[in-house]
């Protein structure tokens, strides 16, 4: 049975009103240098309201060179149409999450979800 446009329209604004928390969505850029060569630099590409919950309480590590990281997988929720991928991070407060899948070829989508990997979770033990 198919959805009605309305009752789509209104699990949308529920999902949404569950979203307690508002995240810096930032893209990866290069600006050109005085030297000729490129800065990259993750640059704000917009604000939008978030659920952010971790997708279990494990968290993996791993030498990185000669240092031990971490890495912690969350789902972060954003309302539908939000312009995110699996190129992009997101930040809320003093955290960053780096998104390796996005949910949009979802049917009847009634939410962005983004699985992300926390980054820097090591200074976190």
């Amino acid at each position: 049975a198919m959805i009605p446009t309305s009752a789509l329209t209104w699990m949308r604004g529920l999902q949404q009103r569950a979203m307690p928390g508002a995240v810096v969505i930032q893209r990866h850029t290069l600006t050109r240098d005085s030297m000729g060569g490129f800065t990259e630099t993750w640059a704000a590409v917009g604000t939008v309201t978030a659920r952010i919950y971790p997708q279990n309480n494990q968290r993996s590590e791993f030498m990185a060179g000669d240092r031990v990281a971490a890495e912690a997988r969350w789902n972060i929720t954003m309302p539908v149409g939000t312009d995110v991928s699996a190129e992009d991070r997101i930040a809320y407060q003093s955290r960053t999450w780096e998104v390796v899948g996005v949910n949009n070829d979802e049917m009847w989508q009634t939410a962005v979800r983004c699985e992300c990997i926390a980054l820097d979770e090591e200074n976190r033990i």
